[in-house]
């Protein structure tokens, strides 16, 4: 094994994949489980390509922390051949064959043991090291002079080292002649270089013919797998790299299944774990979709959260955290609006195409006029490809929590939308209080948000306050559908939150102004807003909230009376704020200007 034929690296890599667990509790047992989901099946897959010209190479794009790096490890531990590891995917998936046709398994059961061991691998990751280099010349000699490592510690005696060429196909050329074989080659991260800042537009494009010679129309290339996040899309492709079957986020219903974890392997994973729940990783890590709506998870989030007991935001350890700020070009009409509305768990119609290594490079010419709509899908398209948003029948999305928390550091982190972000939390804070029947920290927020929202010489009426409870409950659409004015039990409804997870607590609210919340609540009870609420699967409890405004004190009180499904009582909580009839600052006058404008349904 060396550093870069049969990548030694890699192979205990993939023993560290497979010997991965995690522990939990159960019972008062400490309970310890593999923490690995068997993906080899993608062998058999590969196995089919080997040797066929049109179908050999397989360039895979994906977000980062989606397990294209794992799976480059097996493939190393499975076809090199300085690596034995019969043992290992004997006991694996790959052994047994995938088609359930007897003619069709028999051939990739015979295929497996055929070229399991035979191939010596070559295994880049262009994004290595690359910091250690000036240029792109000096990190691709960098790569050379490893092999020749390589080279000389496996076969000291070759030919080649007496006259090394300073390119690496020629060399990989003559080793081929000289031990009569081929080469399975795993890239990695093919596109880092594209991307990055570092290397010129001239030296990209020298990188691109570099992969060209290196993969195409070589005879001893069997297999090429190559990864990245960046597809190689069409005008490359077209023109050097034109040798690749390739599948991206938006374009796989082949291989989508092997990255990321699908629902099973999550549900597997949490079979038992009442600390860890499935629903907990669905919330926070799903959202992506296979080509069918098959759910797909972000590996890494889950690993994580399962190892270290806790779910939080991991994406934050995945890559550069500034990102997301420096994607979203704010300045494209209707950037701003959208975002928000992404942000509320909106799904929003958008054109979008595979953003490719070719939109790199043309970004970085800055010379092409654009057009605003066009800017948008570039944009939008963009996002999708590094994992921001999930893209499923024609609509874009956040895909989870986890994201949906880069999404918030966004605003917050840009002095121009800080008020967005405040907003956000402002929201945050009035719900928790509400599922916790906390009515003296909702009077509070009331009070605040008033103060922001409410123009000076504005008469206070009922829409008024409807404008209010929009704005402190701007964000529960993450996880409630949204009612306002609609008919339920004898009348009409001022707002009805239904929660999506159906255990959860439906939230009924009335207003009233110049009278008290009871008033509010009695009416809840008299029109009996909460009538089939059961019948239609809402098996939590719900909250009667009845919120009142008196205009001669100025003054808000809060109600919240919890019953359960059945309508038996629990809890009851009462709260009445401080009169905020204070001289406002000029500050909270620009800031309500401002909030006018946001669009809140």
């Amino acid at each position: 094994m060396g550093f870069i034929i049969d990548s030694r690296d890699m192979h205990f890599k993939f023993l560290s994949i497979l010997n991965q667990v995690y522990k939990y509790e159960l019972e008062d047992k400490i309970v310890r489980k593999k923490l690995f989901a068997d993906k080899s099946n993608i062998i058999n897959d590969f196995n089919e390509l080997i040797n066929k010209d049109n179908e050999k190479n397989v360039c895979i794009t994906k977000p980062r922390r989606f397990g294209k790096t794992s799976i480059g490890a097996m493939l190393v531990t499975y076809y090199s051949k300085g690596i034995d590891s019969k043992e290992i995917f004997d006991q694996l998936k790959v052994s047994q064959g995938k088609s359930s046709n007897e003619e069709l398994n028999k051939l990739e059961r015979k295929q497996y043991v055929e070229f399991q061991n035979k191939y010596h691998t070559l295994y880049f990751n262009f994004s290595n090291d690359v910091d250690g280099h000036y240029t792109l010349d000096e990190y691709l000699a960098s790569i050379n002079q490893d092999l020749k490592n390589d080279i000389k510690k496996l076969y000291p005696n070759s030919e080649i080292l007496k006259n090394y060429n300073d390119k690496i196909f020629k060399n990989l050329q003559s080793l081929s002649s000289e031990l009569i074989e081929q080469f399975v080659l795993i890239i990695d991260e093919w596109d880092y270089i594209i991307t990055n800042k570092k290397f010129s537009y001239d030296e990209r494009n020298r990188y691109i013919s570099f992969l060209k010679d290196l993969i195409k129309d070589k005879s001893y290339n069997a297999f090429t797998y190559m990864t990245g996040i960046t597809p190689i899309a069409k005008e490359l492709s077209q023109s050097s790299i034109n040798c690749f079957n390739e599948y991206s986020i938006l374009n796989d219903d082949m291989y989508y299944q092997y990255f990321g974890f699908t629902e099973q392997e999550v549900r597997d994973f949490c079979k038992d774990n009442k600390s860890i729940t499935y629903e907990k990783l669905e919330d926070w890590y799903n959202g992506y979709k296979g080509p069918n709506g098959e759910k797909i998870f972000n590996t890494w989030s889950v690993c994580q959260a399962l190892s270290k007991n806790k779910i939080c935001n991991y994406w934050n350890n995945s890559g550069r955290s500034d990102e997301l700020i420096s994607i979203i070009n704010f300045n494209i009409n209707g950037i701003k609006d959208e975002i928000l509305e992404l942000i509320r768990d909106k799904k929003l119609s958008q054109k979008v195409h595979i953003y490719g290594a070719e939109d790199q490079q043309k970004e970085s010419e800055r010379n092409e006029k654009k057009s605003e709509d066009k800017m948008k899908e570039e944009l939008y398209s963009k996002m999708v490809t590094f994992g921001y948003l999930s893209y499923y029948n024609g609509k874009i999305s956040i895909p989870n929590k986890e994201l949906l928390e880069k999404f918030k550091i966004l605003l917050g982190s840009k002095g121009d939308l800080k008020y967005y972000y405040d907003m956000i939390n402002n929201s945050d804070e009035m719900i928790k209080a509400t599922l916790n029947k906390d009515t003296k920290t909702m009077c509070e927020i009331l009070e605040k948000s008033h103060i922001i929202k409410v123009m000076p010489k504005d008469k206070i009426d009922h829409s008024i306050l409807k404008r209010i409870l929009d704005f402190v409950y701007f964000n529960i659409r993450i996880k409630y559908k949204y009612g306002e004015e609609i008919n339920a039990g004898k009348g009409t409804v001022d707002l009805i939150y239904y929660p999506k997870n159906k255990k959860e607590p439906v939230i009924i609210i009335e207003l009233k102004v110049n009278s008290l919340a009871e008033t509010a609540v009695k009416q809840i009870h008299s029109k009996k807003y909460y009538n089939n609420l059961k019948e239609d699967g809402y098996i939590g409890n719900v909250l009667l909230v009845g919120i009142g405004y008196k205009s001669q004190d100025k003054t808000y009180t809060c109600m919240v009376e919890e019953r359960d499904c059945d309508f038996k009582f629990l809890y009851k909580s009462k709260s009445s704020s401080k009169s905020f009839n204070k001289k406002r600052k000029i500050s909270d006058y620009g800031m309500s200007k401002r909030l006018k404008k946001i669009p809140l349904r």
